[in-house]
């Protein structure tokens, strides 16, 4: 699974061979530089008490000297180079998952906590970059340094060079064991930061709602509990990550002592130079630093290995096909479309159909209106519509044509959507009315503000319609956050037009004023109107009734009235 995970990672390195390449080259000039420095140290030592000794103490002093700067250059462009590599990868990566939510099945995303989407592409993927960023600047020098330093001592001693060689897996050895455990911890620990993520957030969204509901104490309870049980995962997994280099450092001080112990009788015995035993040590300290960093790396991977199985889990979600065809549709925006609904069937859950074999056709420039009890599937019609789902049975045609044979992008094209819950996105209110053209002109977006009833209130704000909005504005009332959605429909200019409960946030004058400007907008388009308020809808031609799913009245206002029917009854219900 972990080799799984690496290489779908290492494929976000494609472009970057040239950075690698110069990061690898880096890498040897100062692994190959540092490493070389205890050796012509000791042979400095052993220039003490020489006829000729000061002449070639000088030399080997300015030959450390030129290593240190090389090292020291060599290791600052490795650190930059690796820099760019880390968080270009970490950037694709970034890019990758916020493009894939654009092309997510809204099934995932209705199911799909919000706050733990976002902590996988903020949090998750700065954890990736930062481990994959001590990979590079610990593995390529670490591995030049081991060989490098390996090289030498048995240059210097193979009796010596051999036993450090012989004993070094031991340090592997209980790197691996801690950091197979440290890798279930870390996963766990990834999880239960985007619980704490996603409870932030959904606390941020609603704490009127708390605080209206007297349970504000109540949730500090709850991210109490949230946050003990994140206190001891991540207590945990910081364990097991920190004890690897301690106990590295152990079984590396045993290393060591052995070669202090057999490096002493060999000087006694003359077999080696005072020099040559200093470099010895040296060198037996430095062989093991670069084990314990690259323990210390791998310990870290673990965590950055937990958060990139779960980003490849939700690259791997489905995904909505890639359908085409759009070019031969021959329809425009502002063409007369009708729309038909043949025996659609559909269910969120298996065997707990929502709507059952539907079917009525809305002729093109006709308006309809769909009424019904709460959970009847009057919002799951237009779901099916916009296809944020695929019926279970049956088909929806547009303009004659079935709509799974019509692109999603090119059928949105088509449709104005409003919802009954007003949403604005961080900038101006010229830039959320132009969200569907943001090269429309300026006079376009002012006349359908004019349209809409919501010119009036824009030109009372500070910045007109340069004023920056968003959801979470308390000088706007919801009301007139509807109205500008609203407006940005209108904007859109669209051959269909959907309103989903689209007046439920005004009041009863403003409701007249959207009603005008909504007839204005019908006059000529197919238009589905779902709405409790009855008001705004006795004008359609048709008024669709669904009960249970199911197709139970159609028929105008005055027919309906007539019949005595459930719509009759809930009309005189709604004028009593």
């Amino acid at each position: 699974m972990k080799i799984k995970i690496l290489k779908r990672f290492l494929s976000y390195s494609k472009g970057l061979g040239g950075y690698i390449f110069l990061a690898f080259i880096f890498g040897v000039i100062y692994s190959v530089a540092a490493m070389s420095i205890p050796d012509f140290a000791g042979r400095a030592i052993d220039c003490i008490g020489l006829a000729e000794g000061y002449s070639s103490l000088i030399n080997n002093l300015l030959i450390i000297l030129v290593l240190i700067v090389v090292s020291a250059l060599a290791e600052l462009l490795l650190m930059r180079i690796n820099n760019r590599i880390s968080y270009s990868v970490a950037m694709k990566l970034r890019n990758d998952c916020y493009n894939k939510i654009g092309r997510l099945k809204v099934s995932y995303l209705d199911r799909a906590p919000q706050g733990k989407v976002e902590s996988m592409i903020i949090s998750d993927t700065e954890t990736i970059a930062d481990g994959f960023l001590l990979f590079l600047n610990q593995f390529v020098a670490g591995v030049m340094s081991i060989i490098v330093t390996l090289f030498i001592m048995y240059h210097i001693n193979w009796k010596i060079a051999t036993m450090v060689l012989v004993l070094t897996p031991l340090s592997f050895l209980v790197s691996y064991l801690i950091a197979k455990g440290a890798f279930v911890s870390f996963r766990k620990q990834s999880e239960e930061r985007a619980d704490q993520t996603g409870f932030i957030s959904e606390m941020a969204g609603t704490l009127r709602e708390c605080r209206l509901y007297n349970v504000t104490d109540l949730k500090i309870e709850d991210f109490a509990g949230i946050n003990e049980s994140y206190r001891k995962t991540a207590t945990k997994a910081t364990f097991l990550s920190s004890i690897s280099n301690p106990s590295t450092r152990f079984v590396n001080a045993l290393i060591y002592a052995g070669v202090v112990l057999w490096g002493a009788f060999l000087g006694i015995g003359g077999t080696v130079t005072i020099g040559a035993l200093s470099s010895l040590l040296a060198y037996a300290s430095r062989f093991m630093k670069p084990f314990n960093d690259l323990s210390a790396v791998y310990t870290e991977l673990s965590d950055s290995f937990a958060c990139m199985s779960r980003i490849a889990e939700f690259l791997d979600e489905d995904e909505i096909r890639d359908e085409s065809g759009a070019e031969e549709y021959g329809y425009t925006k502002t063409s007369k479309i009708d729309i038909e609904f043949k025996d659609v069937s559909f269910s969120y859950v298996p065997g707990r159909p929502v709507l059952k074999n539907v079917s009525f056709k809305i002729g093109a420039g006709e308006s309809y209106a769909i009424v019904g009890p709460t959970g009847c599937g009057k919002t799951t019609l237009i779901n099916l519509l916009m296809k944020y789902y695929e019926p279970d049975s049956g088909d929806i045609l547009v303009g004659g044509r079935s709509i799974k044979d019509i692109p999603r992008s090119r059928l949105r094209e088509y449709i104005g959507f409003v919802t009954q819950d007003a949403w604005l996105y961080n900038g101006s209110i010229m830039d959320n009315i132009k969200f569907a053209d943001e090269e429309m002109p300026d006079e376009l977006a002012i006349a359908s503000a004019k349209k809409s009833g919501s010119d009036s209130f824009i030109r009372k704000l500070p910045g007109a319609y340069g004023e920056i909005v968003d959801n979470s504005r308390d000088d706007i009332s919801e009301g007139q956050k509807q109205l500008l959605t609203i407006t940005r429909a209108m904007a859109a200019d669209p051959a269909i037009m959907v309103l989903d409960e689209a007046t439920s946030s005004v009041d009863v004058v403003t409701e007249k004023k959207i009603q005008e400007a909504v007839s204005e907008l019908l006059n000529g388009r197919t238009g589905i109107i779902i709405a409790h308020r009855l008001s705004t809808i006795t004008g359609c031609d048709k008024i669709v009734v669904l009960i249970d799913g199911e197709v139970r009245e159609i028929g105008d206002h005055k027919t309906l009235v007539k019949k005595g029917g459930f719509y009759s009854k809930l009309y005189a219900s709604y004028i009593s």
